[in-house]
């Protein structure tokens, strides 16, 4: 994906959401999702796609540069950035254009999520059904988006500037994120429910919304230790001895929050807990006062976590210190939740909320969740 015009001075945007710099360079790790959540996303596709649009239309959609008028139901849809997509392929329908997966990509450059949905409605990455895929390498793809001719364009999670919008909104209605949330950080139910209007099938949307936040209070139950433990989710970049921590207009934190866990106290005084922006930074000099019951971050590889703990500063930070912090070293675990959506959270659920109850109650022996640890076949 893009860098998406947010950065800090040694991060990207793109770096600090999904994990692709400072811990080293990513490797292209895939996953394969277990039968149980596979169906879970799948079924849910196939059956969406059955019921069909129950809207009626025109259909107006306010956001962040105004508002779009959808006359008819759009049959040629095209996304931009993450977790669009994934949405749409969720409510039955197969869009025409989604951005290539290029961190955390099964074979196909998707997620193993959306694959499954796809083969469920018969548009495997191996039929003429499937979506046509772009690079999001250096931004939104006008142009490819522009030969496939679409009749809506979706960016409802993104961070769409207001000139890309000018342009897309020229080939087609174009739906940007909401008003008043921050440019990557629309929620994944208000994504969903946003795009089931514009696709005239609010019902099925609110459904989604509401089979999926029953999968996590599952999750939640099975685990019931993890409520009201304390969290920090963060990026760690050694280069720079950088701590950037995940606010609550991030994806991770609003997982934690619907497990039944708490903010910790150190990481909301150090001003994550907002929603302006979905990470601030934080000085590494304090590193040691970040103390909480789990401590969330990603890293490529053991090496990765080797560089953190031999940091003078990042070191400090208490669950490094003691070497219980829950280091993600698998990219398609890591955009699980970072890439939130009705298709990606029960995998999710499946995969990798039992790895953070094995940090928070087992210490140091189920503290780094590897490739192998999250690939279920």
């Amino acid at each position: 994906m893009a860098d998406q015009n947010r950065r800090t001075p040694a991060l990207t945007r793109r770096s600090v959401l999904a994990g692709g710099a400072g811990l080293g360079l990513a490797a292209l790790l895939a996953a394969c999702s277990s039968d149980d959540d596979a169906a879970t996303g799948a079924s849910a596709a196939a059956g969406n796609a059955s019921k069909g649009a129950t809207d009626s239309f025109p259909v107006t959609i306010e956001h962040v540069y105004g508002s779009t008028t959808i006359e008819a139901e759009p049959t040629k849809i095209a996304t931009a950035s993450w977790t669009n997509d994934d949405v749409v392929i969720a409510l039955g329908v197969v869009p025409v254009g989604v951005p290539t997966v290029s961190w955390g990509a099964d074979e196909n450059g998707s997620y193993p999520w959306t694959t499954d949905a796809l083969e469920a409605l018969g548009a495997g990455w191996d039929t003429d059904k499937a979506p046509k895929q772009y690079s999001e390498t250096d931004g939104i793809n006008v142009q490819e988006i522009a030969a496939l001719e679409p009749d809506l364009i979706l960016g409802t999670y993104s961070g769409m500037t207001e000139d890309e919008y000018t342009q897309l909104s020229a080939i087609a209605p174009t739906i940007a994120y909401p008003k008043g949330v921050a440019a990557y950080g629309t929620p994944w139910e208000t994504t969903t429910k946003v795009i089931g209007q514009a696709l005239g099938r609010s019902a099925a949307a609110e459904e989604l919304v509401t089979k999926t936040t029953e999968a996590i209070q599952t999750a939640a139950g099975t685990y019931p230790e993890l409520r009201s433990k304390t969290y920090i989710a963060a990026n760690l970049d050694v280069t720079s001895s950088t701590i950037n921590l995940y606010t609550k207009a991030d994806n991770r934190p609003r997982l934690f929050d619907m497990l039944g866990m708490t903010m910790a106290p150190a990481a909301a005084d150090g001003g994550a807990d907002t929603e302006d922006e979905f990470f601030v930074e934080y000085s590494a000099e304090k590193a040691d006062a970040l103390t909480s019951d789990l401590f969330w971050s990603w890293a490529n590889d053991e090496a990765a976590v080797k560089a953190v703990e031999a940091n003078e500063l990042l070191s400090t930070i208490p669950a490094v210190k003691d070497g219980t912090a829950l280091f993600v070293t698998d990219n398609t675990t890591v955009m699980s939740l970072s890439a939130a959506s009705p298709l990606s959270l029960p995998w999710c659920c499946e995969n990798h909320v039992p790895q953070i109850a094995a940090a928070v109650t087992g210490g140091s022996a189920s503290a780094t969740a590897s490739a192998t640890a999250t690939t279920a076949s």
